[in-house]
């Protein structure tokens, strides 16, 4: 499989559309615990690549995601603090909304279904100390 950016303008296209969209399921899992949004980013990051150099540079130049790019970039993992935060978000906000909801029983099972994929994602990345040297920017 070639992995070097496209020059073909409809492919461009294409994957510049999928960052995008990725990118913005990522704002979502942001918010929403159910999603998680560090892979998200990861495969945004990947279609700017392919599709756009110029929007890859901007995403890991960029304040909230740049840090968290450039530790999967050189590292290949998640640090330890950002993986507690996420995981006891996702526990926190799925447990209230489960609580307080009105949802039948069917959808309580397919949120937690949802949240079990998230919780996977999560705990299955490497797992970085906080200690660990901040990677070099790479754009």
């Amino acid at each position: 499989m070639d992995l070097r950016p496209t020059t073909h303008p409809i492919r461009g296209f294409l994957w510049v559309a999928g960052g995008w969209a990725s990118l913005a399921l990522a704002v979502t899992g942001a918010i929403l615990p159910v999603l998680p949004c560090t892979p998200f980013v990861i495969l945004a990051s990947f279609c700017f690549y392919r599709g756009s150099p110029r929007m890859h540079a901007w995403l890991h130049r960029s304040a909230w995601f740049g840090p968290t790019l450039d530790d999967w970039q050189h590292y290949r993992g998640v640090r330890r603090s950002m993986k507690y935060r996420a995981l006891f978000m996702v526990t926190v906000v799925v447990s209230c909304t489960l609580v307080y909801s009105n949802l039948t029983w069917w959808m309580q099972y397919v949120v937690l279904a949802g949240v079990a994929v998230g919780l996977y994602v999560i705990l299955t990345s490497r797992t970085l100390p906080d200690d660990t040297p901040r990677a070099p920017r790479s754009a």
